[in-house]
């Protein structure tokens, strides 16, 4: 994600001159008002192009996600690895040292097109884009050691994450350097297993990518899986990507911990075993000044990533941000669900007043998959995916729904934080999509989402709805 200060425009701008002969070809013949019809044009071009030996890569090193997702049979029966060049659906590299050690080279792109609809103020532009391109290097040595680099060559240019690892028991890892904070579910998930092409609310109030470090591990027979530590404290939602190669806008320190269990994984009864339940907590200070760009406090932005709110000018943050963030995510068979609540404090000072305003946001995201695949809180993998050998396979397909709601401090309101006739008060936001993952490589996306706000608008009224139709194209290798 980029960071908000900056996220509509280089989200709406910098990318729209990507793809330009595929979107020049497509724009002669598909009107605007259906342009995610591009996409699948130029997803149908790209997966008889693509090689069934492409590889696959989450968008960050997820070990210390790994509770929260089920293991696969073809998980259970990897094999010994063995030195050599190897390619497969992680990535693709060379190992060494009895294949104790390697370095792996993978990534994933994904282009966009967003159109909106009913927008009498015309603040979302019909647009196609490539949303992520992400390239990730991985060395390993000796199974204990590692370094991750992921860059992004998107609208943002910059190291999203970079990051050094010890892997030295279950209960104990270390990791230090640019990487998630361990706060948001839906943050903590990759982006190529979004069932949106957007996050929801509850990211607008979490981290994003910070400088620090934490330990982590599973504990509890490997029923709970724990993260603690300090980070940079920046910019809620913030990636660090501005006009450099790592940016940090942070004015303080943040404690961050997290626990997520899945307390009935060993039961018998399989209707239980994939009930996860966690809570993750945030500490720091923040402290900005009146300059502008120097406020160190957030934009808020809809699912069509649209400024909704920001703070007035001359405000900035002035002392402790504290964050609270109770979060579920359940499976079983074809069926998910992912519900997360987060609420976050901040003391914001204008003029000669500091108030202590709260904010809160939650989200209930509801999934089925239709059929050849079982939910997943990572990748969707489809029993019988389509290949060269397989070419008759239709993949998995998954319907999806989304209720979420962003609700701002009316006591902000009322002491001049906000601007009431360009701030909204409320968003309440309702998806429905449908993905089709053809295979762990390739996949297609469609959702729609429309928002309602509450305030926003001039004398009182409301903002305009937002509705705007999702598409996306994803190429992992």
């Amino acid at each position: 994600m980029q960071s908000l200060s900056s996220g509509k425009a280089s989200s709406l701008n910098g990318c729209q001159n990507h793809f330009g002969i595929v979107n020049l070809l497509a724009s002669s013949f598909i009107p605007m008002k259906v342009t995610w019809l591009r996409l699948i044009l130029s997803g149908v071009l790209c997966s008889f192009l693509a090689s069934t030996a492409a590889f696959a890569q989450e968008d960050i090193s997820d070990r210390s996600q790994q509770t929260v997702s089920k293991k696969s049979s073809q998980d259970k029966k990897r094999k010994k690895r063995k030195p050599g060049f190897f390619y497969g659906n992680a990535g693709t590299g060379f190992r060494w040292n009895k294949g104790k050690s390697e370095v792996r080279l993978a990534g994933f792109m994904q282009a966009d097109t967003r159109t909106y609809f009913d927008d009498a103020a015309d603040s979302g532009k019909d647009n196609f884009l490539l949303r992520r391109i992400q390239p990730s290097l991985e060395v390993k040595f000796n199974q204990t050691h590692s370094l991750y680099i992921m860059s992004s060559f998107a609208s943002a240019p910059g190291i999203l994450d970079v990051f050094w690892e010890g892997n030295f028991a279950k209960p104990l890892n270390i990791r230090a350097g640019k990487f998630k904070p361990a706060f948001g579910l839906e943050r903590l998930q990759s982006a190529t297993a979004l069932a949106f092409n957007e996050r929801a609310f509850p990211t607008n109030l979490a981290p994003n990518r910070e400088i620090g470090g934490q330990i982590f591990g599973t504990i509890l027979w490997d029923t709970t899986e724990y993260q603690v530590g300090l980070f940079s404290g920046m910019v809620d939602n913030s990636s660090g990507l501005r006009d450099s190669v790592i940016y940090s806008n942070y004015s303080g320190v943040d404690f961050v911990a997290r626990l997520f269990s899945h307390p009935l994984k060993h039961s018998d009864v399989a209707l239980v075993k994939g009930l996860g339940l966690g809570i993750a907590y945030s500490y720091g200070t923040q402290q900005g000044n009146a300059q502008r760009g120097e406020s160190h406090l957030p934009v808020f932005i809809s699912p069509g990533q649209q400024s909704i709110a920001s703070y007035a000018r001359g405000a900035f943050a002035d002392g402790s941000r504290e964050r609270i963030g109770p979060q579920l995510y359940y499976s079983y068979g074809p069926w998910g669900v992912l519900g997360e609540y987060t609420v976050s404090q901040q003391n914001v000072k204008l003029g000669a007043v500091t108030d202590k305003v709260t904010h809160d946001a939650f989200q209930a995201q509801l999934s089925w998959v239709l059929f050849n695949g079982d939910a997943s809180f990572r990748r969707i993998r489809p029993h019988s995916p389509l290949t060269l050998e397989n070419i008759s396979s239709l993949g998995a397909v998954q319907l999806v729904g989304r209720y979420a709601v962003l609700n701002l401090d009316d006591k902000a309101f009322a002491h001049g934080l906000f601007d009431a006739d360009h701030a909204v008060r409320k968003a309440q936001d309702f998806g429905i999509g449908i993905n089709w993952y053809l295979n762990r490589n390739i996949k297609f996306q469609l959702d729609y989402n429309q928002t309602h706000f509450t305030g926003g608008a001039g004398g009182g009224a409301n903002r305009a709805e937002e509705k705007v139709l999702f598409s996306r194209m994803q190429i992992a290798f």
